[in-house]
């Protein structure tokens, strides 16, 4: 059985209300002796299965839910893919899972259908994805809805069970040709093109057999050069880039995209109608049953004719199947209006509102709206916290959701009459990753310390779990865990700052250990005891005989708007205090070894682990992933790069916060950096960009400093989440073979 070590459960500090919360801590059986096999290793991450999207069945004894696990290549050994298949359990678990999905394409977004005989999903094929339904029964074959070009996803039936509605993305150009078969076609003219003084592409762009006649004549028209550019230009080569988002996350981006819903017969191979045609980008669509008949809730950019890249604002939008243009339902100026969740009933739709005039501070809240765009009321406004996820009860009288808190990620429910204040159910040592709600029981995806994904039935007038898989547990069963135990630390500013500290797997009494710092990235992100994202990595490592320490200094979101706000104008001297003070407390153990610390951290925490290791010398060596090392230059190659204006409150052009900007860039401080460095990049990241982690490598090379520099080819800067298996597995025993270099062992 897996070994854990016990740890205090702690409590949310939220309102007196949400103090009813019953918080539960699975532990996994006796100690066993230790064995190499019983460590967590770095290949053990091929055995770790993601668990997501459950969905009760209608008549609540089923659940569908999707597996994503690495396999390896049998004509190529030693590659891996990630492959995501179906599975169906039922609710109590008695029987155990069946896989419903095979092959090497991978399956997800499972629905089902009203009458619970049938799920539609979505299926790749060579990448695309498109619509399927799988009928339950005995000898049931799945068969294709769709056969879209660029694909179809996010599957949703009718509430009749007739008909599917789905989503689409088109480019601009896409989108322009759509226009051009259409009778709407005139509505072209509203589209703000940025490109300065040139006139649209023409439409006749494809190749054609007068096309060598027409490079022979480039020295004539004006008309026929353009007509050459455009071209040119059609055929991506050159790229021109005339749109304020030009950068990807993975490559730049010179033609803007467009997500279309459509809906179709649930019959096999049926013809799609289009139902939001033109500019807008639409998200999270839902049925809505209305006195006029059944109309499509979703959340797109605010009305206007301004280019889509200056339009932050959401408003929610319906659309019937008539044929008539959509109309907005709720639209405020600087609010963003999403994830719109139809209540049983298809009447009233739940949603997630945010106050963009507080610049990526302010709390995500819920609210209700009827279907017609009336009645509109918010239900959490007295959480200060990041709410997210919601569902209806099977009832229709309450909203479930979960948010970002004190280091996990419970699980709420409120009256969607807004007539008492919300109930937390559940506590941050028990997170939840994905969840649905049925009549008496809810199912979740949980992550625990000692396993980061299972599924759990929950009791719902209880608010007790039941394990009824074992995608994880079984493997983990031989393995030993090391469970983190929270710190809180108040400072002299009064700032609190919760903190967990992992021992090493096995603890030698009179024996110290070498202790690595962990950083978060962010910087409105949130870490906890029981996050599956760093789950294995931080038990590799406590494998590998460190202790780990993470902490979520100021600007980390959970906290409320107040401490998220710490990290304005600050991404450095206020957050670099507060770890280093948690590291303090912790060097206060006596198995620590306070000479052999060394320091770790990805995205903004790559950033500010380089901006520690420029004021601070306490560390043996550090690694600095996919970091942000001079802000004026990340404002340009990075497609995050509205952090700049955010956070530090203007552009790199205004002479405040240019040198605000320079005063926080750790290259600024490269001269003062003698810690050994690691640095790590992507060669495909472009929300943070590479030219910075290569301007501090070389700064670095130049001052004759102990750095390294590491990229990945291909990697994006997901890489230590869902990149390459193998090159996941290289960067952990990398950055092991680095500090041990510098910690002497």
């Amino acid at each position: 059985m897996c070994r854990v070590r016990r740890m205090p459960i702690p409590m949310i500090r939220l309102p007196r209300a949400f103090f009813s919360a019953l918080l539960f801590v699975v532990l996994l059986g006796p100690l066993s002796a230790q064995s190499p096999d019983s460590l967590i290793s770095a290949k053990d991450l091929l055995n770790l299965k993601q668990l997501g999207a459950p969905a009760i069945s209608p008549d609540g004894t089923r659940v569908v839910y999707t597996v994503r696990s690495i396999e390896e290549s049998t004509a190529n050994p030693g590659e891996y893919a990630y492959r995501t298949r179906i599975w169906m359990i039922p609710l109590d678990g008695i029987g155990g899972p069946r896989q419903l999905t095979r092959g090497d394409g991978s399956a997800s977004f499972p629905v089902w259908h009203p009458s619970g005989d049938r799920i539609a999903f979505v299926r790749f094929e060579k990448s695309v994805p498109q619509i399927w339904v799988l009928p339950l029964g005995p000898g049931g074959e799945a068969f294709r809805i769709t056969a879209i070009p660029n694909g179809a996803t996010h599957p949703r039936w009718s509430p009749d069970g007739t008909k599917l509605l789905f989503s689409s993305t088109l480019t601009l150009s896409e989108v322009r040709d759509e226009f051009a078969q259409s009778p709407n076609a005139q509505t072209l003219s509203a589209w703000p093109d940025e490109r300065p003084g040139r006139p649209k592409p023409s439409h006749d762009t494809a190749t054609s057999a007068s096309d060598k006649n027409e490079t022979a004549r480039l020295n004539g028209t004006r008309e026929a050069e353009r007509r050459w550019l455009d071209r040119r230009e059609a055929a991506g080569n050159p790229r021109v880039l005339t749109r304020l988002e030009f950068i990807g996350d993975s490559d730049l981006a010179p033609e803007e995209e467009f997500t279309h819903l459509y809906v179709a017969p649930a019959e096999e191979n049926a013809a799609a109608q289009l139902l939001t045609p033109g500019f807008l980008s639409a998200d999270g669509a839902e049925w809505v049953n209305l006195p006029d008949g059944p109309r499509v809730v979703f959340s797109a950019e605010s009305p206007g004719e301004i280019h889509p890249d200056r339009v932050l604002d959401r408003a929610l939008w319906s659309v019937g199947l008539d044929g008539a243009a959509p109309r907005t339902i709720l639209y405020t100026p600087n609010f963003a209006y999403t994830r719109p969740t139809a209540s049983p009933d298809a009447r009233t739709i739940a949603f997630l509102s945010d106050d963009l005039s507080l610049n990526s501070y302010g709390q995500t809240q819920l609210g209700v709206i009827a279907g017609d765009g009336t009645n509109r009321k918010i239900l959490t406004a007295k959480i200060d916290r990041n709410v997210s996820r919601p569902k209806w009860s099977a009832d229709g009288t309450q909203v479930y959701f979960t948010a970002t808190a004190n280091g996990g990620h419970p699980l709420f429910r409120v009256r969607a009459d807004g007539s008492a204040d919300p109930e937390v159910l559940t506590g941050v040592t028990n997170a939840i990753r994905a969840y649905d709600i049925g009549a008496t029981h809810g199912i979740v995806v949980l992550s625990q310390a000692a396993n980061p994904y299972e599924l759990h039935r929950l009791t719902l007038a209880t608010k007790e779990y039941r394990l009824i898989t074992a995608h994880n547990s079984e493997w983990l069963r031989t393995k030993s865990i090391s469970v983190p135990v929270r710190r809180q630390l108040t400072l002299s500013d009064n700032t609190k700052i919760d903190s967990w500290l992992i021992k090493p797997t096995f603890l030698e009494p009179g024996k110290k250990y070498p202790l690595l710092v962990a950083i978060h990235g962010g910087p409105h992100a949130m870490w906890g005891p029981t996050d599956a994202g760093m789950w294995h990595e931080f038990q590799f490592f406590a494998s590998r005989g460190y202790g780990i320490l993470f902490c979520n200094p100021r600007g980390s979101s959970g906290y409320g708007q107040e401490f998220q706000k710490g990290s304005f104008q600050n991404w450095g001297p206020g957050p670099a205090s507060d770890v280093l003070a948690a590291t303090d407390q912790a060097c206060t153990e006596p198995w620590v070894d306070k000479e052999k610390l060394v320091l770790s951290g990805g995205s903004y925490g790559g950033y500010l682990a380089a901006w520690i290791v420029g004021h601070d010398k306490r560390f043996k060596a550090a690694v600095a992933q996919r970091g942000i090392y001079d802000l004026a230059t990340f404002f340009g190659e990075g497609s995050a790069w509205r952090l700049v204006p955010y956070h530090f409150g203007g552009y790199p052009w205004q002479p405040f916060v240019r040198r605000l900007l320079d005063a926080q860039s750790p290259l600024s401080h490269a001269e003062h950096i003698v810690t050994p460095l690691l640095i790590e990049h992507g060669d495909n990241d472009r929300r943070t960009g590479t030219a910075q982690s290569e301007m501090l490598f070389r700064a670095l090379k130049v001052l004759n400093r102990p750095v390294e520099y590491v990229r990945y080819p291909n990697a994006t800067h997901e890489l230590s989440r869902s990149g390459d298996p193998a090159q996941r597995i290289d960067r952990l025993l990398r950055f092991d073979e680095f500090f041990r270099r510098f910690i002497g062992e």
